[in-house]
């Protein structure tokens, strides 16, 4: 298995610099891995905690005396796996053709480089000047960029959609990860209110009896 993975890892790298052939050969000759997806993802939830608390003071903000690890790792990777549940509900109504499984690759496959490039940031953060550190966050912007070029191509190729439709469906996504959202407070809301009627009641009744 280990020998798999390194070999799908050296493929990454073809698909990161030839995305449309890359991702061709990922979604219809079954060159990616969902493992390899998933440690991608991980890593960069880990990032997300790193570069909350060791981003070099010029350019971090944040207050470290707040910090809550794994609130930092959820919300690290929760907007990927958000996309990936949305655009997954979009597309299978109008008729793409990737699975759930190849948008998880494409969207963790195109979010390596930005790994690689926001890890290095955090490094340099920490010896650059102020004057210096608007090149850091110009690399940055470059990786988010890149990142979603990447995504763009991936699920053009997944869906077999033009690019033309692809925009479509990704304005699709954004509104259907609203909604989703919405629900899921909505949920919780209710629960919540459930849960504690219950417990009013039965304190209630204990004193009573």
């Amino acid at each position: 298995m280990m020998k798999k993975l390194l070999e799908d890892f050296k493929y990454l790298t073809y698909v990161i610099f030839h995305p449309f052939d890359g991702f061709y050969e990922v979604r219809f000759r079954g060159k990616g891995n969902l493992a390899l997806g998933a440690i991608i993802l991980i890593l960069y939830g880990l990032l997300a905690i790193i570069k909350y608390q060791y981003t070099g003071f010029i350019m971090n903000n944040n207050p470290l005396f707040a910090m809550n690890s794994i609130t930092t790792f959820i919300f690290g990777i929760f907007p990927f796996l958000l996309f990936c549940i949305s655009n997954w509900s979009v597309t299978a109504i109008f008729e793409g053709s990737g699975k759930f499984s190849d948008i998880f690759i494409v969207l963790t496959y195109a979010l390596f480089p930005k790994l690689v490039l926001d890890a290095v940031i955090v490094i340099l953060s920490n010896v650059v000047t102020a004057e210096e550190a608007t090149i850091l966050t110009a690399i940055s912007a470059a990786g988010s960029v890149f990142f979603a070029f990447l995504v763009f191509a991936g699920l053009c190729v997944a869906h077999e959609y033009t690019a033309g439709t692809n925009v479509a469906m990704l304005v699709a996504t954004f509104v259907a990860a609203i909604i989703i959202i919405f629900l899921a407070i909505l949920y919780i809301t209710l629960i919540q209110k459930a849960v504690s009627f219950g417990y009013t009641f039965a304190a209630e009744f204990m004193k009573r009896w």
